[in-house]
């Protein structure tokens, strides 16, 4: 079983970053109707989303929620150990993030950079990888982004994805602390079922034809037909594995580690859709007034939902008192990560839109 605990290591705050620019789920062309753009938004429960408009990448917001964390926290660049990002849609094939967001906003050369490639568990997941790293003492103080711009990947005119993305980026401040209470995390995969969210074009195991790369142009830009497209997402069967996985991760973590669920304030997740989240409370017997949803206003932004849900609705009470957390990552892979952690006092600063 991949459990891991993890000494030593505080969190000291959590920021935001999306796109200016928002898509209105009520005005997308592929509704016959407005009763028909409804159904959609009720049971997702997406009103909109903010969508990064051509040359801004998941490095550009991550790159201005760690400005914003810094500036914040008052911490000088100086004293930041390691820039980690979590990604899937890094700028260049052969140079990660984390090094750009370190030659923008220069860091110096003691600063150590890390990238990790994982889709919707990636925050949880690369959050017990550095918190690891910190627990010794060794790394002091850490900045962890974790982002995505994925619509850039995705068709335009596909009514099952369109609706439900957004992009954003998150930064989080973590640091060495004797005093900070226990992290605990479980993890699992079912790579059985991994296709149902890959694309298979354009990676080092089928890379680009001239044919092949205008198929994957023709794909995003909404010109093909449903019967001419490859790679299909079997929402069905995503929304499966969300239901019956994610409760059982839940119990486990709480089981292995003796936390009472019902000590938990507040319990987030991956924000897929509200549908899946709704049955995933009913299923743990915990009520949504501590499920805080981000689906309104942002949809499903991968990797950065949960931070970016705490930011977006629990910020202002972050900043104020103590809270004991259950969050849990699912999707990618396919694959989850739960993890249990306290906050007290937190700096949680405004969302930045840019």
């Amino acid at each position: 079983m991949a459990f891991i605990k993890i000494h030593n290591v505080a969190f000291r705050g959590l920021s935001a970053c999306v796109p200016q620019n928002v898509e209105e789920n009520a005005n997308l062309p592929f509704y016959n109707s407005p009763e028909d753009a409804q159904k959609v938004i009720s049971s997702t429960g997406i009103e909109r989303r903010h969508i990064a408009l051509k040359g801004t990448t998941a490095m550009d917001l991550g790159a201005k929620a760690v400005e914003c964390l810094l500036e914040n926290l008052g911490w000088d660049k100086s004293t930041v150990d390691l820039i980690a990002f979590c990604t899937q849609n890094p700028d260049y094939i052969n140079l990660p993030n984390s090094f750009l967001v370190h030659k923008r906003l220069e860091f110096n050369e003691n600063t150590m950079c890390l990238d990790y490639f994982q889709g919707c568990p990636g925050w949880v997941s690369s959050l017990s990888s550095v918190g690891s790293m910190i627990q010794n003492g060794a790394i002091k103080r850490v900045v962890l982004i974790s982002g995505d711009t994925v619509t850039k990947d995705h068709d335009i005119s596909n009514p099952e994805t369109r609706p439900l993305f957004g992009e954003g980026a998150t930064a989080t401040a973590l640091e060495f602390d004797q005093k900070a209470s226990e992290m605990m995390f479980y993890f699992g995969t079912l790579s059985s079922d991994g296709d149902a969210t890959a694309l298979k074009l354009g990676g080092y195991r089928n890379p680009y034809s001239l044919e092949s790369l205008q198929y994957d142009l023709d794909r995003k830009l909404g010109k093909l037909s449903e019967n001419q497209i490859i790679e299909k997402m079997e929402s069905m069967d995503i929304f499966s594995f969300a239901i019956s996985k994610v409760p059982k991760a839940l119990k486990k973590l709480c089981g292995e580690f003796e936390i009472d669920i019902n000590s938990i304030d507040l319990f987030t997740f991956h924000q897929a859709n509200k549908l899946i989240l709704e049955n995933i409370a009913k299923r743990l017997k915990i009520s949504m007034e501590r499920v805080p949803l981000s689906l309104k206003n942002y949809g499903n932004t991968t990797s950065a939902s949960i931070p970016l849900t705490l930011v977006s609705e629990c910020g202002k009470i972050l900043s104020n008192s103590h809270k004991r957390h259950i969050v849990c990552g699912f999707g990618t892979g396919l694959s989850w990560g739960a993890a249990f952690f306290e906050t007290d006092n937190i700096i949680c600063p405004d969302i930045v839109e840019i």
